[in-house]
């Protein structure tokens, strides 16, 4: 009877000590996770720790994909792992790892022979042969993210209820690895992203004029804004003096966003401060520049674009369009106010050998020219109602300067909006010709 007593008190010791062994390893899995916010590395540690503990003879980690809304094997160990991970691929309710999907709850097979739900197909791809299974989920909150598993203990015996207690403590810090994996990658490509958006915008400001022409004694003025979304859009303008007493006015927007976005805008600003500078008719520079466009483009990106070339001298406007907003003229002493909608061509970029029309205009002492981008007319409110063409002429009703119009037409925009954040760049011009002296001579002669 002695000796019976003692055989029993020495096996509820040698479980003891086996159950405190394998939660030692647990803690050991806690520093493993710590250890690296690498995906495959920290996966790797972990359930090598996994089959050893549970002294198994194979292991995998399979995440759903929400995409393709099945398992997908992340990670296998094993004699035939690297097989088993290029076919592993689960239906939810399919197979073993399927079923624990499903139901939300692990799973003990002792015998895969007598279970039905058990998927053979991977083994006679493989050639393993399955025995015996312990399938968790893994769960970050309230939430399954993947199942895992192990496979056929190594020693010939069935996995029993202690091993899937066990198993089920394993699959919280195999969860909870693939989180923080996550997390930590998402930080990185949020990192990455902010980067390319501050270097795109650095890009976008230095290539924008920091001093528009203009200034005492003539008798124009210029003014501009550029408010940058979170999300850095192509918008950009260009003011240029050019020879015969002429300035050059340009407003556009890149499609797509971001350096991209950005580097095509910039080499796009230097082609037009070039052929600004030898073409005397918007419609001809537009033509000349969807040409270089058309021949360079290799990654899908096009822009609209409005150009003025003005006779400062003799109020005349020379303009042409490539698919962007119109240009309103605001004339007080007329006391009128429209949209110069001249023929719209193609945006640039898109196909080659585009005819451009020149519109012209002659503009009265006092007039004012806008130009800006759809960030001002899309701009929306709490409701989701955009800000409208009408009411940018409701801006200009007054007399003011370039300056003072423009302040006008930006705050209207952002009393519209109020706290909505800014979805777009905002990107206006304003350009006001004063007149050429000579009506001021003429009424004195008088």
């Amino acid at each position: 009877m002695q000796l019976e007593e003692q055989a029993s008190l020495e096996s509820r010791i040698r479980s003891l000590e086996a159950r405190i062994t394998r939660l030692s390893s647990l803690m050991e899995v806690s520093a493993l996770i710590n250890s690296t916010l690498d995906l495959e590395e920290v996966l790797g540690h972990v359930m090598e720790k996994a089959q050893s503990v549970m002294h198994a003879e194979a292991s995998s980690v399979m995440l759903i994909n929400p995409e393709t809304d099945r398992l997908e094997c992340k990670l296998a160990l094993g004699e035939v792992g690297e097989q088993v991970a290029q076919v592993l691929h689960l239906e939810k309710g399919q197979g073993v790892a399927g079923w624990v999907w499903a139901q939300d709850q692990p799973l003990l097979v002792q015998d895969v022979a007598r279970d039905p739900r058990f998927f053979r197909q991977i083994d006679q791809q493989s050639g393993f042969r399955t025995r015996s299974i312990l399938a968790a989920p893994l769960r970050v909150k309230d939430r399954i993210i993947g199942v895992a598993e192990v496979i056929n203990r190594t020693d010939g015996e069935q996995f029993d209820d202690l091993d899937l207690e066990l198993f089920i403590a394993f699959c919280r810090h195999v969860a909870l690895a693939i989180e923080n994996a996550r997390m930590h990658q998402m930080a990185l490509q949020q990192s990455r992203m902010q980067q390319q958006l501050d270097s795109a915008k650095i890009i976008q400001q230095s290539f924008m004029p920091q001093i528009l022409p203009g200034g005492p004694g003539v008798n124009f003025e210029l003014a501009a804004r550029n408010l940058q979304a979170i999300a850095v859009g192509g918008d950009f303008y260009d003011a240029m003096e050019l020879d015969g007493g002429r300035v050059g006015l340009l407003i556009g927007d890149v499609s797509g966003k971001g350096v991209p976005a950005a580097l095509y805008m910039a080499r796009l600003m230097s082609d037009v401060r070039f052929l600004a500078q030898r073409s005397r008719d918007p419609g001809e520079l537009l033509r000349d520049l969807n040409e270089g466009l058309c021949e360079r483009s290799r990654n899908g990106l096009f822009v609209t674009m409005q150009v003025l070339i003005i006779d400062v001298e003799h109020g005349t406007a020379s303009l042409a369009n490539a698919g962007h907003l119109p240009v309103l003229h605001c004339s007080p002493s007329r006391g009128q106010k429209h949209w110069l909608n001249n023929s719209l061509g193609i945006p640039l970029g898109i196909l080659k050998g585009q005819p451009y029309d020149t519109l012209r205009v002659q503009l009265a002492p006092g007039d004012f020219l806008l130009l800006c981008t759809d960030g001002i007319v899309e701009a929306r409110d709490a409701a989701g109602r955009s800000f409208r063409m009408p009411d940018i002429d409701g801006t200009l009703a007054g007399r003011g300067g370039a300056t003072a119009l423009l302040e006008s037409l930006i705050n209207q925009v952002m009393e519209h909006v109020q706290h909505v954040s800014q979805h777009d760049d905002i990107t206006a011009l304003v350009f006001h010709w004063k007149g050429s002296g000579q009506e001021k001579r003429a009424g004195k002669d008088d």
